[in-house]
């Protein structure tokens, strides 16, 4: 730094103040050209960083630097600053005489005048490892090279509809296989503002893979399979799984990602919880997952990650099965949603889930596609969003017939007919309206929805009636503070085979036992 004019400030005191506040020691000595060059660096960062709030908004500028290469280029510039701070708040110390004291202060100055630095730089390297886990796909190389390790990678071209295929993996207890029992096409309609969600039944089998060639087996295990049969599947078991579904629906899925579910009670967790509308007691005594049985109570409550964990889980309790907890998963995605935008903390939420992310969510999504998947999340409309809730009964679903066998145990078939009728009901031309499904009163049926007209309004009627004010809810809702039953785990008792009555000890000489039928070769076994 340059030397311009005596010191008015004491030395160790200029220190100090640089190592606060790059360059306000020489200002406050009267070297204004050595301040500037020392505040410099500071200025631009501060001019960039507020261009970029003002410009973009907190959520795209967060999301656009958590890419690995972005956040590899910002961690290097934050170990390249450390020396220039250093420099800046010796060369304030200039003049300062050399005994013990000041060197002991001069240290601590340094130390102050590094600490955000070196703060920074360990959280953006956490950031970095987080982000490279979660961006590494699944093990498929990417032709051209990974867009997550480019510093500045550019986006593709999104389509008037973008779709994600959402997986909750079961990797709990002793089970070694990878199922995929949750599964959630999500689709973004970005013409008209639509979000489409349906959940696929894990034990639906005979699934077209998209090459001409069906999936007997349950769908929840094809990911296992392409595992299993690499040379079958070379693309890996994520395009494999999301091109079956796509194919059934019709539509091309964009990207998949994969939690693994310890890693969705952490994520919750972290949130601080989530708000849920219970709209029925739900008790599940054989629900044994860190509790003993499972009891949500009706009503709005907050919830932790375990107790959301066994909304989204339970299947075996009255009135619910696999069917039913599908519109339940999607329920906690949109909690999660409104939970990180109610806190307004999108930054400091991101930092709690840096420990968490990285060890259980992977994705195959470009991360320059991050930050305008993350601007339109926080902007969706609500009353945009559609939903599909399929199951057995429905005509697209149905069980086993009697009579009908299949090698898989208890499975769930589908009527190709109805389930294309379905995938043009919910993912339509980008801009035109999606139904949801079952349909509702006022919606068209099934493969109506072209020619559909709503009824007209009854004699007298108000085109627009006057709403029935809903009150309004208090967020967060109240804690619910267990969800673990504490009940004991009930006992198969077996049913014993009929049994003749017991002998008599003095048995009538008129009674003469009637021997048993001597079985033939024609006669068939029971079944």
């Amino acid at each position: 730094m340059p030397a311009e004019s005596t010191p008015k400030t004491g030395s160790l005191r200029a220190a100090a103040a640089s190592a606060v506040v790059p360059g306000l020691g020489q200002w406050l000595n009267g070297r204004r050209r050595a301040a500037l060059l020392a505040a410099l660096p500071l200025i631009v960062v501060l001019v960039v960083a507020l261009s970029a709030l003002l410009l973009f908004g907190v959520v795209r500028t967060a999301a656009a630097i958590a890419t690995p290469g972005r956040l590899t280029l910002l961690f290097a510039l934050l170990l390249l600053s450390i020396p220039w701070r250093i420099l800046v708040t010796v060369d304030a110390a200039r003049g300062t005489r050399r005994t013990r004291r000041s060197a002991i202060l001069l240290a601590l100055a340094l130390l102050i005048s590094i600490a955000p630095q070196a703060g920074a730089a360990a959280i953006v390297y956490r950031a970095k490892v987080a982000a490279t886990d979660v961006f590494s796909g699944f093990g498929t190389p990417t032709p051209g090279g990974s867009a997550a390790e480019s510093a500045t990678p550019t986006p593709p071209p999104l389509a008037d509809r973008f779709t994600m295929l959402l997986i909750g993996a079961d990797t709990m207890g002793n089970r070694s296989s990878f199922n995929t029992d949750s599964m959630i096409i999500v689709s973004w309609d970005r013409i008209g503002g639509y979000v489409s969600t349906v959940s696929i039944p894990r034990d639906l089998v005979n699934v077209p893979l998209g090459n001409g060639d069906v999936f007997g087996p349950k769908i929840n295990s094809l990911w296992s399979y392409a595992l299993r049969y690499p040379k079958k599947f070379p693309e890996g078991p994520a395009v494999a799984l999301s091109t079956a579904l796509g194919t059934m629906f019709n539509v091309k899925i964009d990207a998949t990602a994969v939690v693994v579910i310890p890693t969705f009670v952490k994520i919750i967790d972290q949130l601080g919880g989530v708000d849920l509308t219970i709209r029925r007691t739900i008790l599940d005594v054989s629900y044994r997952t860190n509790m003993d049985g499972a009891r949500l109570p009706a009503g709005n409550w907050h919830v932790s990650g375990e107790c959301a964990l066994a909304y989204a889980r339970i299947r075996k309790a009255p009135g619910t099965d696999d069917m039913t907890r599908g519109p339940r998963q999607i329920e906690i995605l949109l909690a999660a949603r409104d939970e990180l935008a109610r806190s307004g903390n999108f930054v400091g939420n991101a930092l709690a889930l840096l420990d968490v992310i990285g060890d259980g969510v992977r994705t195959d999504l470009n991360p320059a596609l991050i930050p305008q998947l993350a601007e339109a999340a926080g902007s969706f409309d609500t009353s945009k969003i559609v939903r599909a809730v399929i199951q057995p009964g429905d005509t697209i679903l149905r069980y086993r017939r009697k009579g009908e066998f299949s090698p898989f145990g208890s499975v769930v078939f589908f009527d190709a007919t109805r389930m294309s009728l379905l995938a043009a009901r919910l993912f339509p031309t980008p801009g035109t309206r999606p139904w949801g499904f079952p349909a509702a009163a006022n919606e068209p049926k099934l493969g109506a929805e072209a020619t559909f007209t709503p009824a007209p309004l009854a004699s007298g009627a108000s085109p627009t009636p006057t709403a029935t004010p809903t009150p309004a809810l208090t967020h967060p809702f109240p804690t619910l503070a267990s969800c673990d039953a504490r009940l004991p785990l009930p006992r198969y008792t077996p049913t014993p085979e009929p049994t003749a009555p017991p002998e008599s000890a003095s048995p009538s000489p008129s009674i003469t036992p009637t021997p048993d039928p001597t079985p033939t070769e024609s006669t068939s076994p029971s079944p």
